[in-house]
């Protein structure tokens, strides 16, 4: 995966989960959210274990994702599988280092329903790991208040446009390691193009050079 730029959110962002706070990562769609902090976790990935939920799924499905990432068995004594409830509990319950919490990423946030508010308050009572919340533009503002107060303390930032240094160091980047011979100038005509969109990125990349770019 390439990634570039993002250096002051990234130092927020990690400096924040190390005094213990919660984030809230907005932006619009294909800002570069999710790369983020799947960047951030590769880096804190010596310190912390984290785990990337799709929000948009049922609770049941996300407990299942949560117990498989952090090895929780879903076995009860007679050989069954447990419910939802009962998974809950015990994510809910699970033992982890106080000072290195895993960190659980809930992805496409963009709708709070009664049974995720419930699933959202039985994980986080207990205390037992932080929280990344990557909203949708469109959440409704009565949503986003909810999630900031289950998650208090949390700190809120908002995904611009990349730079345009930062997006010319992507091309190069690329280029570098496809073996493409990109010049200076179109290089910094494909970065006045992007407008630092890292979507458009994607797909510039996609158009002119017809190779798939890493997601």
């Amino acid at each position: 995966m390439l990634f570039v730029g993002r250096k002051s959110e990234k130092k927020k962002i990690i400096n924040s989960l190390n005094d213990g706070k919660n984030i809230i990562l907005g932006g619009k769609f294909g800002i570069g959210r999710t790369s983020l902090i799947k960047e951030i976790a590769r880096i804190m990935a010596d310190e912390r274990k984290f785990v990337f939920v799709d929000f948009s799924q049922t609770p049941g499905k996300m407990s299942e994702k949560i117990m498989k990432e952090v090895a929780i068995s879903r076995k009860l004594k007679q050989g069954e599988k447990m419910g939802y409830k009962s998974m809950r509990y015990r994510i809910a319950n699970m033992k982890s280092s106080k000072r290195h919490l895993p960190v659980i990423v809930f992805d496409n946030v963009a709708k709070i329903t009664v049974q995720k508010k419930i699933f959202l308050r039985h994980l986080i009572m207990e205390q037992h790991f932080q929280f990344i919340a990557i909203v949708e533009y469109f959440l409704p503002e009565e949503n986003l208040f909810e999630i900031k107060a289950q998650l208090m303390p949390t700190v809120t930032l908002i995904l611009s446009h990349l730079k345009k240094d930062d997006v010319k160091n992507l091309f190069s980047m690329y280029a570098k390691k496809h073996n493409i011979n990109y010049s200076e100038n179109y290089i910094y005509n494909l970065a006045t193009l992007s407008g630092g969109y890292p979507l458009g990125i994607v797909e510039m990349i996609k158009k002119y050079r017809g190779i798939a770019f890493d997601e």
